[in-house]
C-alpha cells in the first residue's frame, strides 16, 4: 500500500518541500521590521544602529522559527510511521564521544569548504562577502557570536533544511538526489554567491551524515561545529606566534582531515541499511 505522502500530486509535493523556506523568510521579515521600528522610531537610532543588531535579530528569528518547524516535523514523523516509510523506533542514539567527533567533523567540513571557496575567489565575490561579515560582527563579543551564530542559528537552519526539506525530499526521491537538491536549496537561500557555494557543499554533507549516523541531531552537531569553528578560528590563528604559524596551521588541517576521513569510515561501518528518520 502506498503511503499517503506518495499519493500527493506533484504540485503538492513541491509546495510541501519549499514552504519551510517561506516560514523562515516570513519570520525574518517580521523580526527585521519590528526591530527597525523599535530602533529607528522607538529609540531614535540610525540604520547603523539597526545594522549593529543584525546578529541579535538573526538569533531571534532562529528561535521563533524553531516553534513551527518542530510542529511540522512531528507531524511528518507521524505520517511516515503511519505510511510505513520509517519504523516507529526512529533512529539510533549517539554516544557522547560520537557527538564530540561530529563537532570535529563539522569544523573540518567548514575548513575545507572555505578552502574551496578561497580557490574560487577569482570568480566569486569573496572579498565583498568578507567585508560585509566584518561590518556585521565588528565589535561583538566572541561569545555572543558563538551563541547566536554558532549554536542558535544552526539548530534552526537544520530544522528547516534537513528535518523538514531534506526528509520531505526523501519521501519522494532517492537519497543522493535528495541530498543534492536540499543542499542546493540551502545554498540558494543564503542569497549570496560566495555563501551559496559554501552552504551547498555543507548542506549536502550534513544530509549525508544524517543518513550514515541514523541520528537526527548529527547534522545539528555538524552545523554547530562548522559555525563555531568559523567564528573561533580567526581568534585562534591570531594567537599563534609568527614563527610557528605555518606548522601550526598544517597540524590543525591534518587533524581535521584525519577526523573527517575516520569519521566517515566509522559511521558508515555502523550505518543501518534502511531508512530510520
Amino acid at each position: 500500500m502506498l503511503s499517503p505522502l506518495h499519493r500527493q500530486n506533484r504540485l503538492s509535493q513541491v509546495w510541501r518541500v519549499v514552504y519551510p523556506c517561506g516560514i523562515h523568510f516570513l519570520i525574518s521579515q517580521i523580526v527585521a521590521n519590528v526591530g527597525l521600528a523599535v530602533i529607528l522610531k522607538g529609540m531614535g537610532g540610525t540604520m547603523d544602529d539597526f545594522n549593529s543588531h543584525t546578529i541579535f535579530l538573526t538569533g531571534i528569528t532562529a528561535l521563533l522559527t524553531m516553534i513551527p518547524c518542530l510542529y511540522f516535523y512531528k507531524r511528518d514523523v507521524r505520517a511516515r510511521v503511519t505510511g510505513g516509510l520509517i519504523p516507529k523506533a526512529g533512529g539510533r542514539r549517539l554516544k557522547a564521544g560520537e557527538g564530540l567527533w561530529l563537532l570535529l567533523i563539522g569544523a573540518s567540513l567548514a575548513t575545507f569548504a572555505n578552502m574551496l571557496v578561497a580557490a574560487l575567489q577569482n570568480i566569486l565575490p569573496v572579498r565583498e562577502y568578507q567585508e560585509t561579515m566584518n561590518q556585521i560582527t565588528s565589535g561583538k563579543s566572541i561569545w555572543m557570536l558563538v551563541f547566536w551564530m554558532g549554536i542558535v542559528a544552526p539548530v534552526a537552519e537544520e530544522m528547516v533544511f534537513r528535518w523538514l526539506i531534506y526528509f520531505r525530499l526523501r519521501d519522494y526521491m532517492r537519497m543522493g538526489m535528495a541530498m543534492a537538491v536540499s543542499g542546493i536549496l540551502f545554498g540558494i537561500y543564503h542569497m549570496n554567491l560566495t555563501q551559496a557555494v559554501y552552504a551547498s557543499i555543507l548542506g549536502m554533507m550534513f544530509a549525508y551524515f544524517l543518513e550514515i549516523t541514523g541520528n537526527l541531531w548529527a547534522s545539528v552537531l555538524l552545523h554547530i561545529g562548522a559555525n563555531c569553528w568559523s567564528v573561533l578560528m580567526p581568534e585562534i590563528l591570531l594567537r599563534i606566534p609568527k614563527e610557528a604559524y605555518v606548522p601550526a596551521v598544517l597540524a590543525i588541517e591534518a587533524i581535521l582531515f584525519a577526523g573527517l576521513l575516520t569519521g566517515i569510515s566509522y559511521f558508515k561501518k555502523h550505518m543501518v541499511n534502511q531508512r530510520t528518520l
